[in-house]
This record gives C-alpha cells, structure tokens and sequence, in this order.
C-alpha cells in the first residue's frame, strides 16, 4: 500500500480545481452570446453586408431586441428625390442596447420580376441566394436604447451625394443594420412616363368566423361602434374607388331587428348603403364555395328563411295601409346595396381553393343567361395572354394578382403598427411596379385584424401607384376573355366530411323539426349556422374550427333528444278506469305539438290510442292517458311513442310497467258498502233503543206522580 502525503492531496486537488475553473471559463465565454442575444447584437460592428431576414419587417420576439427598416412615401423614390429610410428599434431584450451607428446600404442591382422581390425581403431558409453588391450611402449615430424601450430614427440618402439620379426606374433592394439587429426593405424608382393601366381593387366586409347564423345585438353593438371592425372597414373604403365584397349575413343580421337594433348598426347600415362603391354579395357567412362543390353540391348553400329571427313587434306597418307589419322578405333582407351599384353573379373563393370542377360548377348554377365572373389568383392559372379577363371553358374567369393581393394582405393586418405597416407598404409598391403594364385585380384577403389606416394604405398602394385608373367589374366583364387552365386543386377533406355530415344532419334535424309548432325555427337556424360553420374566415384557424364543428355536433344530438317521454317507472293500476300520467319533456326553447301513441297487447286492458300533446317551450307537460281494466290481475306493459302531426317518431319509444289489480275495486267497493250498511243499521238501532228507553222514562215518571200526591195528602 503507498501513503500519500496530505500536501500531495491537496497539491492534486489545487490542480484539479484549477483545470475546472479553466472549464467553466471557456463555457461562459461560448454560451454568454447565446444566453444575451441583445448584447451580441449589439457589440456586432455595423456592416453594410445584409443578413438573411424572413420578412421586412417581422414582429418583435420577446426577449429579444429587433429592427425595422421602412422607406418613406411607400418606398417609391422620384427620380431627383432624397430618399428616406425610417428605422426603428425595439428593444424588448433585458439589458440596453449600446449607442452605435445606423447603416444604409443600396444595390445598384435592380430586382427584376415579383419572386426576386419575394426572395429578398422573405428568403427561405433552403434558399441559396447570391447577394448583388451593396454600398454604404447613408450613416447615422444612435444613443444608448434602454431595455423595453423604442425608437425611431430617419436616415435620409441624398439623390445628388448618393447619385440616386442615375438609378434607372425598377426596384432596388436596401439592407439597414444597427444595434439591436438587421433588416431588409426595397425602394422603388417609378417611370416619369409610366402608361396608364386599369387597377381594381376587392375589399371584403365581413365579420370573422362564427358559429351562429346571425349576429347577435351586442355583436353588432361592439362591431358598428366608434372603434369597430366594421365600422374601420367602411371607414376606410370612404371616397376611395374598392369594389366591396359584402356578407350579406351582416345587412341581414341588423334589418331582422328592426327597430330593436342598436343605433350604430342601423347607421352603419345606412352609410353601407350610401356608398356609392361597386359591390358584389358574398356568400351567406362567406361560405367556402369548393367545399361546397367538392360535398357534391351543384348549387351552393343558401338561407331557406331569416323569419324565425324576427320579431314582428319591432316592424311598424306601411304608412296608410290597413294590413299588419310585416317582417322584410328574404330578398330584402339580404340586399348588399342598390340595383344601380350591385353587381350580380360575382363569386369568390377562398383563394387557392377553386380548381377547374369548382368554377365550372360555379358558373354552371348561375344559369345560361348570367354572365357570371369567379375570382381566381393568378397562380392556379395558365395560358392566356396574361390578362385579368379569362375564361375557362364556358366558365367566365377574374384573375388577381395574388402576388400583390398577398402583400396587401400584409400591410392591412399590420393593423395599427405603422413601422411594420409602412414596412409592407414598401414591399407592396415593389410588387406593383414588377406586375406588368396592363390591368391589375387585386384583392386584400379577409385580414383576421386591420383598422382604417391599414385598409386604405392597402388599396391606394394598388389605386395610387403610377398611371392606375380605377375600373369598375363591369367594365371589366365587358373585356375580351383569354382561354386560360385552371389548375387541380385537391378538395380538403376534413372541410368536405364535415359539410357532408352537416348536411346529414339537417335531414335528421328536419325530420325532428315537424314536431315543431313552428318547424322553421329549427330548420333555418340549422342552415345559416352550417353556412357560417364553413365560413372562409375559419380557413387560418383550422383548431378552433374543428372544436367548434365538434360541438355544433354535439348540440345536434341535444336536440335531437330535445323531447321525450319521461318513464314513471312501474304503476300500480288498482280500478277498472282510470287515466296513467305520462310527463312529456320539452327541452326546445320553442313549442311543440305532438301525438303520444299508447297501445298494450294485454287483453286486460282498453287504453286510448292516441292522445294529443301541445309542450310548451321549455318545460314538462302531463298527458293523462285514458285506460280501463278488465277483470284480472297480473303484470303488463303500456307501450308509449311520440310522434309528430306528420307521423314522424319524436324520441325513444317507452315502455310502462303496470301492476294490475282491477277486482280490488270491485272488493273495496263491497266492503264499503257493507262498512256503510253497518254503521246505518247501527244507527237505526241505537236510536230506537234510545226512543224506546225515553218512552219508558216517561211512563215511569206518569207513574210516580199519584203517589206523591197521595203521599200529600
């Protein structure tokens, strides 16, 4: 065994302690970069090289510092004109950004077609790109940005120092790097003689997804408000030339309140109809058309009837006219506009959604005589000269850009962040200079947020560009139409199956629904909820959508088992006639009206066939069922079925047990009887008993009266 001495442990141990210090030194120094992001960044040297960025402006990531880059004027540059470049930087990161220096940098390279542009501003990350050269043409110092804090810095590139002059007309790609990070953005050089071209520009009106047929009050309250979504919307097409896609579930959402609805609705309804936009009426709810198509419809879904929705209180009868009010038909409910700005036989699907069978079904239901128009982005078609007039086949075609429809889509969900808006905008200027010089069809695609600001950034970025002239669908439909291929688009077969089922149901709801005082009740509720249930807008939130087919499923089954019979057990039957009770349950909020069919195969007794039933909403209803008894005794069953006035059965059959005892009846009757007989014939003796014992009294007494007197005497 060797000793060691004790300075020779700890020598050991000093050297072992010594090499782990070492360790966690070299960890500290490889992992602190990692661990405070916002410093890295911040002791990086400005460089005028880009970095990768995956949108122009991206979203600030908690934690973590970022910056955007945004040119002025929507990022077009007039040829003599300094260009400015607004930075802003949003330290969200625990520690503060050092002062550092603002760095501009240009290619003279310019992008030339939409993709170039897409790829810059959002590379992939499988993308190779090959950066073009870039130069410094601007710098600016910035100070110390506190943790949590926001700024804003304007850096202007001088047209003459910069030689912005000598840029030919196009789009150039623009890297801005400072502390706290980097970021991509694009100036767009315009023509002095850009050619006039026609420019139109869809605006959708809808109110989001939903799970109900119409919107409630309150809904429309909130919506139509100061500071509504609805109200930001027709805020923001005022005095500008949008056609306007409208959900006509909206209009008839606040005229089937009639006077009960709130007063900014009524008065947003008013300016809707004052417009005097171009406008075209989107399915009820905004319905999704190819999975209409694709559930094997060959007309699309629409409202049977909105009248269970109103109440004819709140409608006031015709000036001098006798008759009662009257709720607005279908027609007039669902009207988006007038006769002179509404224009017929306009679809549009979800973008990408519609292949060839869908605009040829579309186009077949509207009828030979309809001139119809369906919306298509330009990526699912092919051939053609490039116009926005095509056709497939018979089917009349209106394609929009989708390049530019996508970024239009980004700048009006900016909402009311304007860096990151104003940052869209640029990139959306870009797009509409490369789309070519003919026609342009734009659409922004049902934003899931956006304010006033936004929208109408988003439609004067395609209105206001260089040589646009606003032009109407009509114009548009009278134009020449190029042959063109749609592309096949798969069906979505989540979406299909539930439609599918949907529609299986409303047969089985229908069914139930005669049992209904009044059936459509049921029944048209049932249709506007299946409309809204495929709205497009449900498209980006596929969870929420599938919890909330699940549980419209669910309360179908609710009230499938709305009304019923409630079982009162075993029934002991001791009379020869006599009426069962037999609670009928209506859990509906409406009334019903029914027949209780009762039948039994025991000769013992007579029941009444058929009993009608009027349940009111909500609450239980006692039938009392007529049955006689004939001589017996034993157990049986009374068999009980609803159904409806038209025979349709209304619940599960029940069953009743009867313990009959019919001749006890007749043997507590007897014993009665005799009970009574008695007790007469008791009375009867008792009182000549007692009549007889008074007669006696008195003899007794007549008697006795002599003898006293002799007894006197």
């Amino acid at each position: 065994m060797t000793d060691i001495s004790p300075a020779t442990a700890r020598a050991r141990r000093g050297r072992r302690g010594a090499r782990v210090l070492g360790w966690l030194a070299a960890a500290a120094i490889v992992i602190a970069p990692l661990t405070s992001p916002a410093l890295a960044l911040a002791e990086t040297p400005s460089s005028p090289s880009p970095s990768a960025s995956p949108s122009p402006s991206g979203s600030p990531t908690p934690g973590i510092a970022s910056l955007i880059a945004a040119p002025a004027n929507g990022g077009l540059v007039e040829t003599g004109a300094d260009a400015v470049i607004s930075v802003d930087q949003r330290n969200a990161s625990p520690r503060a950004l050092p002062a550092g220096t603002v760095s501009v940098a240009l290619s003279r390279t310019a992008l030339t077609s939409q993709q170039a542009v897409t790829d810059w501003l959002r590379p992939g990350d499988d993308t190779d790109e090959s950066l073009p050269v870039f130069e410094e043409v601007a710098r600016a110092d910035v100070a110390e940005l506190s943790a949590g804090d926001e700024r804003a810095t304007n850096v202007s590139i001088s047209a003459t120092e910069k030689d912005l002059v000598g840029l030919a007309p196009g789009v150039y790609p623009v890297s801005v790097s400072a502390p706290g990070g980097s970021s991509r953005t694009v100036i767009t050089v315009p023509r002095g003689d850009a050619p006039a071209r026609s420019a139109t520009v869809v605006v959708p009106i809808t109110a989001g997804a939903r799970t109900s047929g119409l919107l409630t009050a309150t809904e429309l309250g909130e919506l139509t408000g100061e500071d509504g979504a609805l109200s930001g919307a027709l805020d923001a097409v005022a005095g500008t030339s949008a056609v306007l896609a409208v959900d006509p579930a909206i209009v008839a959402s606040i005229r089937v309140l009639g006077s009960s609805a709130p007063a900014t609705a009524t008065g947003w309804l008013a300016s809707l109809m004052a417009l005097p936009n171009e406008r075209f009426a989107l399915q009820f709810g905004d319905a999704d058309l190819a999975t209409q198509v694709h559930a094997g419809l060959t007309t699309p879904l629409e409202p049977t009837t909105l009248a269970p929705y109103a109440d004819p209180a709140n409608f006031s009868a015709t000036a001098g006219s006798t008759a009662p009010a009257a709720v607005p038909d279908l027609r007039q409910l669902l009207a988006v506009g007038t006769i002179a700005n509404t224009v017929a036989d306009v679809f549009w699907p979800a973008s990408g959604t519609a292949g060839p069978d869908v605009v040829t079904t579309i186009d077949a239901q509207a009828g030979a005589d309809a001139d119809a128009l369906t919306l298509v982005p330009s990526d699912t078609v092919s051939g053609g000269d490039g116009g926005v007039r095509a056709a497939a086949g018979d089917a009349g075609l209106l394609v929009y850009d989708r390049t530019v429809s996508a970024e239009l889509a980004r700048v009006a969900a900016a909402s009311d962040d304007a860096p990151v808006r104003s940052a869209e905008l640029a990139a959306a200027t870009a797009q509409v200079a490369l789309s070519g010089e003919g026609p342009i069809v734009a659409t922004i695609d049902r934003p899931a947020t956006s304010s006033r600001t936004a929208i109408r950034t988003a439609i004067t970025a395609v209105t206001g560009s260089p040589g646009a002239t606003a032009t109407s669908l009509i114009d548009l439909r009278s134009a020449a139409a190029a042959q063109v291929t749609v592309a096949d688009i798969p069906a979505d077969a989540d979406r299909v199956g539930a439609l599918q089922r949907f529609l299986a149901d409303e047969e089985r709801l229908a069914t139930f629904a005669t049992a209904l005082v009044e059936p459509a009740q049921l029944t048209a509720r049932e249709r506007t909820a299946i409309l809204q249930l495929i709205g497009d807008a449900w498209l980006t939130e596929p969870t929420a959508w599938a919890a909330a087919v699940a549980q419209h499923e669910e309360n179908t089954e609710s009230t499938l088992d709305a009304v019923g019979i409630a079982n009162p057990g075993t029934i002991n039957f001791l009379a020869t006639s006599a009426p069962i009770p037999v609670t009928v349950r209506n859990d509906l909020p409406w009334p019903v009206s029914l027949v209780l069919f009762a039948e039994t195969g025991d000769p013992r007794l007579i029941v009444q066939e058929t009993t009608v039933v009027e349940a009111g909403a909500q609450q239980n209803t006692r039938v009392d069922v007529p049955v006689e008894a004939r001589v017996g005794s034993g157990e049986t069953t009374l068999s009980l079925q609803l159904r409806s006035t038209a025979a349709v059965p209304i619940g599960a059959p029940e069953a009743i047990g009867l313990t009959v005892r019919a001749e006890w009846e007749s043997v507590g009757i007897t014993a009665v009887i005799v009970i009574v007989v008695v007790l007469i014939a008791g009375g009867i003796i008792r009182t000549i008993l007692k009549l007889r014992r008074r007669r006696d009294d008195r003899a007794s007494a007549q008697n006795d009266i002599p003898e006293q007197q002799e007894n006197t005497e």
